[in-house]
């Protein structure tokens, strides 16, 4: 009996491996929070649009990257002036409003490398979540579980259609907008400006609610794109007055900017592990979690917060009806110190807990001010517990403690863990519970298919929303692009004013031809080499080199390429019908 039970034993433990199946470990959470304070001195006017650059590094091992994981690298808040700027901003009266995306590790979405996870979405919130768009075609995070529906939820403007494509160089993928291979520790340029592209509306979608011409945005400024890429619609921010007809022209249709002075890396958990020896201290040992860091240890999370006045936007305006001389108004926004100010980087903080209880960053990192990019948010990581990890990255300690009765959890050496605790022995990922798994959290395997859209040879439901991806549909096509992050595209050019976001947006044809003739004009005189911004002090990241496209020869102005599909590279691709 005994050597049966020997053997049964050595058994169970080949099935379960030390750590997963002994008692005395259990899960614990690290989140990992950065905080950044900058001088809120931008003049009064400067509220027209906001933009800066953003550190895109990885943060885990490739071979770690699970669908546990969400982590959205440096970004802020942008908000509309006219509810934020009153006293009384509260949710219940108001509703909530934001243009708060950005780049970083997103679980929603499906196709990713794990050595770069990291894409780039919008998050535009209009009126509450119900209503959220994160791109051209890109509804609230959860809309791709609509596969299984026999609409795929393409009947619904709820987000989906909030922005319209106004680029003619650039694709976006229905997935999001993804980086150059290799890309780490690079500056990505994004913000937010307000273009003149229509008129104001006495109605908005035939209800009696006037609607503003503020399109907002999204310009990038990377190594290989510079511009405007695409904007919301008024109608996203001015559906939410119908019901609430009181907010009339305060929300992002009618109104300007109101930015914080906090910017935020924001970052879900990071597993780890935990264990409480007899005197009650408790042992904590976290997987392994990467930050920027360049040669001299400095982290440069953020640079350059921008505000932009509205001198753009009178320029466009008198260059769109007439009013100027006739000549062409370049995409440079001005220079800083006039047109354009930047703001100066006060301090920062790391948030850094596991389960709820604050660890004592100030042992490994410290708040610096760059003699040379006087704006850029940045951490210098000290002492011995902090390790180079590769060029670029460090990774911050592993190993800590909770003394019985502390209120700080403190970082310590490996060799200050008792041997007890088997914390040392840990392997990540695999001892874990699974939190590795290299698939998003929510979508069985089959769903990683495709992203489908009514263009889908096999789409059959038919309803007034949805049939405007085929009536008038596209006028060329269809192209593929493969794609860094394993997926490959497939795109049609579409007249701009037909493009769904648009035939969706309730807008009468009057304006349709007025918004065509106005991106025609840029599409003619604006390059994407041309910058808009000024450039950082550090290396500027690059996109995915296959979103940038040529439009074929008689379509280079007043249209633009439209993702209508999107899978795994290298499976069976449906036979798309060629455009009439």
């Amino acid at each position: 009996m005994i050597r049966i039970s020997t053997f049964l034993c050595f058994c169970l433990f080949l099935l379960n491996p030390l750590n997963a199946q002994s008692p005395q470990l259990k899960e614990a959470k690290l989140k990992p929070y950065l905080f950044f304070q900058f001088a809120n001195d931008s003049p009064a006017d400067h509220n027209y649009g906001a933009f800066h650059y953003t550190n895109v590094h990885r943060t885990l091992p490739p071979e770690m990257v699970g669908p546990y994981y969400q982590s959205g690298l440096f970004h802020t808040w942008y908000r509309p002036v006219k509810i934020y700027g009153q006293k009384d901003f509260s949710r219940e009266k108001y509703g909530y409003h934001a243009m708060e995306g950005g780049a970083g590790y997103k679980p929603y979405l499906l196709f990713r490398r794990d050595d770069m996870p990291f894409k780039f979405t919008t998050g535009a919130v209009a009126g509450g979540f119900g209503s959220f768009s994160n791109g051209p075609g890109q509804g609230v995070p959860s809309f791709k579980r609509s596969n299984g529906t026999k609409t795929l939820g393409w009947e619904k403007n709820l987000g989906r259609y909030g922005a319209a494509q106004l680029s003619n160089r650039l694709l976006y993928p229905l997935d999001g907008v993804g980086f150059e291979a290799g890309t780490n520790n690079q500056m990505l340029g994004y913000g937010y400006y307000a273009l003149p592209l229509m008129d104001p509306q006495d109605t908005t979608a035939g209800e009696p609610v006037p609607s503003g011409n503020y399109c907002w945005t999204l310009f990038f400024q990377t190594e290989n794109f510079s511009g405007p890429v695409a904007f919301f619609t008024p109608y996203h921010w001015a559906k939410y007055t119908i019901k609430r007809p009181e907010l009339a022209g305060t929300c992002f249709d009618n109104s300007l900017l109101k930015l914080d002075s906090i910017y935020q890396r924001e970052t879900n958990v990071i597993p780890a592990m935990k264990w409480e020896s007899p005197n009650g201290d408790i042992y904590y040992r976290s997987s392994p979690y990467t930050m920027a860091a360049d040669k001299d240890m400095i982290g440069r999370y953020g640079s350059m917060p921008m505000t932009i006045d509205g001198s753009k936007w009178d320029q466009l305006n008198d260059w769109f009806t007439g009013k100027s001389s006739g000549k062409p108004v370049d995409n440079n926004f001005g220079k800083v110190g006039k047109e354009i100010h930047v703001r100066k980087f006060n301090s920062g903080s790391l948030g850094y807990q596991i389960d709820k209880t604050r660890i004592n960053a100030r042992k490994f990192y410290r708040v610096v001010h760059d003699k040379n990019d006087a704006s850029a948010a940045a951490f210098k990581w000290v002492g011995d517990l902090v390790k180079r990890y590769e060029d670029g990255l460090v990774q911050i300690p592993e190993y800590y403690v909770l003394k019985k009765g502390a209120k700080r959890i403190e970082p310590i050496a490996a060799a200050d863990v008792p041997a007890a605790s088997e914390l040392s022995e840990l392997e990540f990922p695999k001892d874990t519970g699974g939190k590795f798994n290299n698939r998003p959290v929510g979508f069985p395997k089959s769903s990683l298919a495709a992203i489908k859209t009514p263009l889908h040879p096999q789409y059959q439901h038919r309803d007034p929303i949805s049939a405007v991806w085929r009536k008038p549909g596209p006028s060329a096509g269809p192209y593929v692009a493969k794609l860094t992050d394993g997926s490959e595209v497939v795109y049609y050019w579409y007249k701009f004013n037909q493009q769904p976001a648009i035939l969706n947006s309730h807008i009468d044809q009057a304006q349709r031809d007025l918004i065509q003739k106005r991106v025609e004009m840029l599409h003619k005189h604006w390059s994407i080499k041309q910058p808009c911004f000024p450039n950082p002090v550090q290396k500027m990241a690059s996109l995915d080199e296959s979103l940038i496209v040529t439009p074929p020869k008689g379509f280079e102005v007043g249209y633009v390429p439209i993702c209508v599909h999107q899978q795994k590279a290298g499976e069976k691709m449906p036979k798309f019908p060629t455009a009439e």
